[in-house]
Parts: structure tokens; C-alpha cells; sequence
């Protein structure tokens, strides 16, 4: 409940912009929504539907700055993220505590017989290589992937299915989080690049905290991946993907936002934010997209491509071993 309580109180002071005020009435509706959710598991404030469901974590309403200043010190005008954009989140949501781990994914695939194919990229001497016999099972790691790991070399069609499946056996609004909706909760009512810092944890940074917050490409693995981009000046003790929750969570009680896996969320992917609906709606069109948007940064991403607003793209089927998703769900 404690947990509850600081999620609401945090919809009404987020510093970028002011709620509009609200009758009594309604004010005392809206705090009551939370609390009057049916909720499975046994830590306050975090809904479960179903045991092998993921817990959810409700996030309130609110207002926020969707991307980055162009001036800023770290941003990608190329990406889109820049101009920022004016978002409202109307209504609560509820959003994956965790990113969906291996052992959720296994009890979709063995419930509906689905066997994703193989053929994903993995990390192999400084590049990414297609593997035929690599997966979600075994995605090319030291060891196959543990049951708390969270899924990856799974496609957007894969996390889609997944969502899909949570929908019809719980009855609940299960989706993938628009775009809008992921950075605001990845934020946790914070405006600096990272819920945990503002230029402690960038690539100027000789010393950083971020390996207390997220696993990122950093000093340790250099050796083993071989990537030639700038890593983090610390290390996480995970080379790979490490169990969920491994690391801090951010003010709303999320783990993982930025780093560990790469997160596909709803959005078809575009290099420009105008046009783009300003009530958190994820944007897409009718007839389909071949890119879709990707959040977060993960073990293998370097610091810049590590924080809240920046933004990826990927082809739809495309599987990779530091891609992975976590869940939405309409209250």
C-alpha cells in the first residue's frame, strides 16, 4: 500500500508540467483506483493475474516531456528525440515490474505450442552473426538462458503473441506499451537522461554509478564482446543478460528500464515525433510497418544509447540476443 500511495502522490508533482486541478469527487475517485484493483500477488502494489502472469506495477497519470532538447549534452536529433514533445498520460496504466523472463515466456510457448524460430543474432568477436540453431532457449550466452533471465532473441510478431495470449487467459487489456508510455515510466517522474543521475553516468564519465542501476556494455566486458563503442567506466558482473531485477529499480518501483535487454514496444518507428498523438497512444498505420520502435539499451549498448529518451528501430521479425519486451495493461 506504501507503495501505492508514493506512485499517486508522484502524479501530482512531477516537475515538468502541473495536473490541472479536479474536483474533490474525482480526485478521490482517481486515488481510489489503485486500491480497488484485484490483485493476485502478495506485495503491495504490484498486480498479478495469473502465477506464471508478470507482475505489474500501476503507474499513474501525468504529464511529461516525451525525448530530448537538441542542446542537450547527450541526444540524437537523427533518431527523432529532438524536439521534445508535450505528452499526457490520462489515465493510470499498468506496466511490467520486470522485463517478461524466460520462464513466463516458456509457460506461453508450452500453453499454445508456439516454437519461435530460431535464426537469431548474437554477440560473437565484436559483430552480431545470424545463428540458425541459436534462440530464446539458448541465445548464445555462456550457458542457455536461466529461467530469471529475461527472454530475448524473440521478435516484435513473438512479444506481440505473447501479449495476445496474456490478453484471452486473464481477460485483462494485456498489450505492449506505446512508446510514450515506456519513457514515461522509464523516467519514474524524473526529467535527467537516466532516472539515476544527469552526467554521472554518461561516456565523459571516468567513474559511474550506472552499474548500480542498469547492465550496460561496460569496463568487464569489453574483453569478451569486443564491441569497438564506448563502454561504461564500471563494472556490473554480467557480461550478458543478468536475472531481472538484478540492479536498483527506478521511483516507480521498475526494474531494468534501461539496460539488460532491449525492449520492443508498440510503436511502428519514424525519425520525427510530429504528427505523433499526444495522449500516449502508441502510432501506427493501417497498412503495418517494417520498423519497429526498441527502448532502453541493454547489456551490450554503450551509455549514450542507455537512457530515457533515446530511441532505436528494428525490423519487426528481427530476433537478437539482447532484444527482449516487457507488458502493458489497460486498468
Amino acid at each position: 500500500m506504501k507503495i501505492l500511495c508514493t506512485l499517486l502522490a508522484l502524479s501530482f508533482s512531477f516537475a515538468a508540467v502541473a495536473q490541472p486541478p479536479v474536483s474533490s469527487a474525482k480526485a478521490a475517485s482517481a486515488a481510489a483506483l489503485p486500491a480497488a484493483l484485484p490483485a493476485a500477488s502478495a506485495t503491495p502494489g504490484v498486480l498479478r493475474d495469473c502465477p506464471s502472469c508478470p507482475e505489474m506495477i500501476v503507474v499513474p497519470a501525468g504529464n511529461f516531456l516525451l525525448g530530448t532538447s537538441a542542446s542537450a549534452l547527450e541526444v540524437e536529433v537523427e533518431r527523432g528525440e529532438a524536439p521534445p514533445l508535450p505528452m499526457t498520460i490520462a489515465r493510470a496504466f499498468a506496466i511490467g515490474r520486470y522485463e517478461v523472463t524466460v520462464a513466463e515466456f516458456r509457460a506461453f510457448s508450452e500453453a499454445m505450442q508456439y516454437s519461435p524460430a530460431g535464426d537469431c543474432r548474437v554477440a560473437s568477436g565484436g559483430a552480431w552473426l545470424r545463428l540458425p540453431d541459436r534462440g530464446w532457449q539458448d541465445p548464445g550466452f555462456a550457458a542457455p538462458a536461466a529461467d530469471s533471465e529475461p527472454v530475448v532473441c524473440v521478435s516484435w510478431d513473438d512479444a506481440k503473441a505473447y501479449t495476445d495470449w496474456l490478453a484471452k487467459t486473464t481477460g485483462n487489456a494485456y498489450r505492449l506499451p506505446s512508446e510514450a508510455e515506456w519513457e514515461y515510466a522509464a523516467r519514474g517522474g524524473t526529467t535527467t537522461p537516466r532516472y539515476f543521475g544527469d552526467r554521472d553516468s554518461d561516456e565523459a564519465s571516468l567513474l559511474t554509478v550506472a552499474c548500480e542501476y542498469a547492465n550496460l556494455y561496460d569496463a568487464s566486458a569489453v574483453t569478451e564482446l569486443a564491441f569497438l563503442q564506448p563502454n561504461a567506466r564500471c563494472s556490473d558482473a554480467h557480461t550478458y543478460a543478468a536475472p531481472v531485477g538484478s540492479f536498483k529499480p527506478n521511483a516507480f518501483d521498475l526494474y531494468d528500464m534501461i539496460g539488460n535487454a532491449r525492449e520492443w514496444v508498440q510503436d511502428c518507428y519514424t525519425t520525427s515525433y510530429v504528427g505523433r498523438p499526444m495522449d500516449g497512444r502508441a502510432w501506427e498505420w493501417a497498412g503495418g510497418c517494417e520498423l519497429r520502435a526498441v527502448r532502453g539499451g541493454g547489456w551490450a549498448s554503450r551509455p549514450a544509447a542507455s537512457r530515457a529518451a533515446a530511441r532505436g528501430a528494428e525490423l519487426q521479425g528481427l530476433r537478437q540476443s539482447d532484444l527482449g519486451f516487457r507488458v502493458a495493461r489497460e486498468l
